[in-house]
């Protein structure tokens, strides 16, 4: 699956998990996005379409600071492991930018 959002960076395949998306940027700096992570991208991109630049902003400027990032839906719960890298999910970009998306599925109210 191709990820089109990230189509101005080179996609340079890992090996060793070709399940997760690497890519460099124009600086040699690398990250994953897991498929979690980019779920939660579409999802932004869906439902706060008028701000998603400003997401894919934040993606490009938390690259260029950490220079090794693994985006991930759960950094409790990664699909990868790299020493050197660090974990971000969608709520540590959009959360600063005071971005919210409220899930609304939610377990049913009605209890025993």
């Amino acid at each position: 699956m191709e990820y089109p959002e990230f189509h101005s960076y080179i996609e340079n395949p890992d090996p060793e998990n070709t399940l997760v998306h690497r890519y460099v940027d124009k600086e040699g700096n690398t990250f994953y996005v897991e498929p979690g992570f980019y779920d939660a991208v579409l999802g932004f991109k869906e439902k706060r379409a008028e701000r998603f630049d400003d997401l894919m902003k934040a993606i490009d400027e938390t690259i260029k600071k950490e220079h090794r990032v693994i985006f991930t839906a759960d950094f409790e719960n990664p699909w990868i492991t790299r020493d050197g890298f660090i974990y971000r999910e969608i709520f540590d970009l959009t959360d600063p930018l005071h971005i919210f998306v409220e899930d609304k599925s939610r377990g049913s109210d009605y209890g025993d």
